[in-house]
């Protein structure tokens, strides 16, 4: 830690949900496991299946989310020699349309997890958006079974089986996803590993 800092400066809570795709082929438990045993505590947990409005929201009609995906879109295009299309602003609206429709098909598990630099941390574990760049060892690089050249022949969202809040969003989506008095405060019995002194 730097100077000035303490202990609470580097605690971080954030959101990651495991999609229908996770959910239908049993992965909750498995995928859960690996954040706890991380050393990441679970301090929300829902089931929920998303309504259309909900999803809406999560995965906002902005010009700079639309304008994000339009650049994954590209890259992943290039990536694999295809022409990207020619709209990518509306190839980019299909995909936030097909996210949707992905996310509402079934039964989502949303998590909060808290930790020293959680936001990276989860991140690290569920791994690159694209399964098959998604090193072995993460979640998706494990657990995922969609790529996207599949993917990008549908122009559809790759079912990669995990979200994970980024540093920009965590506070926005754990309060679109949980109120505060589902929210935890509690003590981990191996906490006192990395935050009592010796």
């Amino acid at each position: 830690m730097g100077e000035g800092e303490n202990v609470k400066d580097v605690i971080q809570r954030t959101l990651v949900f495991i999609k229908p795709d996770g959910v239908k082929r049993g992965l909750v438990g498995e995928i859960i496991s690996r954040f706890e045993k991380a050393g990441l505590k679970i301090v929300g947990m829902k089931m929920m299946w998303l309504p259309r409005d909900f999803a809406e929201e999560h995965y906002r009609d902005d010009p700079k989310f639309i304008k994000k995906i339009a650049q994954k879109i590209k890259e992943s295009y290039e990536m694999y020699g295809l022409e990207p299309p020619k709209d990518l602003i509306a190839a980019a609206k299909k995909l936030r349309e097909d996210l949707i429709k992905y996310v509402t098909s079934g039964p989502i598990v949303a998590l909060v997890l808290e930790g020293p630099r959680a936001i990276y941390i989860v991140r690290k574990l569920v791994g690159d958006t694209s399964p098959e760049e998604a090193a072995p060892g993460t979640i998706r690089g494990d657990y995922s079974i969609d790529n996207y050249p599949f993917a990008n022949i549908e122009l559809r969202s790759i079912r990669n089986v995990i979200h994970a809040s980024d540093a920009e969003n965590a506070e926005r989506e754990i309060a679109l996803f949980f109120d505060d008095d589902e929210l935890f405060e509690y003590k981990r019995a191996d906490e006192h590993i990395m935050f009592e002194p010796l």
